[in-house]
């Protein structure tokens, strides 16, 4: 299966997208800043990111702009995954880069589509 960044600065968030994909056979990892997420993208090489947009020293968006800027970090697909479910922030996130857009609370099940849709077209790609 696929490999996978978690990046929230809520431990409980990134327990419970955790252990959704690790249940169903990914290998996943984590952070708790937009800061760190960079340098965990090129030592860690994920498959996909599930990037939260609100964080304390650097939120989700900023850090999609400096994965995208980077070439060696700007294929790896993204999925912005927030509590604000506002359209401006959603259109924000697809201009900077980002696969897809999954509001907390998420809906049972919808992790799980939504991360196999983002892994399934970035094969493709």
């Amino acid at each position: 299966m696929a490999r996978i960044l978690v990046v929230d600065d809520s431990e409980d968030v990134r327990l419970a997208l955790m252990t959704l994909l690790e249940d169903i056979g990914h290998n996943v990892y984590e952070a708790e800043d937009g800061s760190e997420v960079t340098a965990m993208v090129l030592s860690g090489s994920p498959d996909l990111v599930l990037l939260d947009v609100a964080m304390p020293r650097m939120d989700g968006f900023e850090a999609l702009k400096r994965l995208k800027a980077d070439d060696a970090t700007s294929d790896v697909p993204v999925i912005m995954v927030t509590a604000k479910g506002r359209p401006e922030d959603l259109a924000m996130a697809r201009n900077l880069g980002a696969r897809d857009y999954i509001n907390k609370p998420w809906a049972e099940g919808e992790v799980e589509m939504r991360v196999d849709w983002a892994l399934s077209a970035a094969s493709r790609a």
